[in-house]
């Protein structure tokens, strides 16, 4: 029993049905009137490299992360891990481009500031392309790095269903393949009754994430594999209409400036340190 000492806040539950989820409707939404874009954390989904302090325990610093293996892609937020064989099915909502401004690794490295696409394209005319320890880098005159970054935002699917928001970074070696992944979805077309044709959203389709081996050099590292998710009977999956309107509503959001990402926190993570 509480003391007055203590004024503990006991709320007795007794043994009556429980709510169900139609009669909470009317409350949709409660409790978060007041959060913003910085009340949240919308989750990178990142590759695991050899090298990701996930794995490498050898520095007593590094946190190893349950499941955490080579070519594994990891939720940043949460830590959860998806295996490299089975990989990570997703609806892509949007994609955008920024222009992400580092200090350099020799410097101790560092996020500096995250560009939109008109700033960026202005600094990046500024920069000069330099080559260190076999790596080409986009230089600044203030001394800085600035790395053209592909962002894809997408609805994720864990094998139980369940689903949430993420984004995915692309740059560097990777770039191209976020390149092809988006012209391959704008080639996608439908046909309309009187024979015409039309693009449907991004998200009218699935898409499977795996990772494969890279090289260049000496160096290799994990990055992207990316195929379209199909059916048993060969047909692309297509959105429920919960996914549907959950993407939409992402994408809507991210077009609305509501969301906020994580910060990056490595350069070139596609062929370094990646989490």
């Amino acid at each position: 029993m509480a003391t007055k000492q203590a004024q503990e806040v006991i709320v007795e539950v007794k043994d009556t049905a429980m709510m169900s989820v139609a009669d909470m409707e009317a409350d949709a939404g409660g409790g978060f009137e007041d959060t913003t874009k910085d009340s949240y954390a919308i989750p990178f989904l990142q590759i695991l490299q050899q090298k990701s302090p996930a794995i490498d325990t050898d520095n007593p610093k590094h946190k190893k992360i349950p499941g955490a293996v080579t070519g594994g892609i990891i939720n940043t937020v949460t830590e959860e891990v998806f295996q490299p064989a089975d990989g990570l099915v997703v609806f892509p909502c949007h994609t955008m481009t920024t222009y992400v401004e580092w200090i350099p690794r020799k410097n101790n490295g560092g996020l500096v500031a995250v560009h939109d696409l008109a700033t960026g394209q202005k600094l990046m005319a500024t920069t000069q392309r330099v080559e260190e320890e076999g790596k080409i880098f986009d230089r600044l005159p203030n001394g800085n790095d600035l790395v053209d970054t592909r962002n894809h935002y997408v609805i994720a699917v864990r094998a139980d269903g369940s689903t949430f928001p993420a984004v995915i970074n692309m740059s560097i070696t990777q770039t191209k393949k976020s390149k092809k992944w988006v012209s391959a979805m704008g080639d996608m077309k439908e046909k309309r009754a009187d024979g015409t044709l039309w693009t449907p959203p991004m998200w009218s389709r699935a898409y499977r994430l795996r990772t494969e081996v890279e090289s260049k050099g000496s160096n290799t590292w994990r990055g992207w594999s990316i195929s379209p998710e199909r059916a048993t009977d060969g047909f692309p999956v297509r959105p429920s209409a919960e996914i549907y309107a959950a993407a939409k509503a992402f994408r809507d959001a991210v077009r609305a400036g509501k969301v906020k990402a994580q910060e990056p926190r490595e350069q070139g993570a596609d062929d370094d340190v990646a989490f």
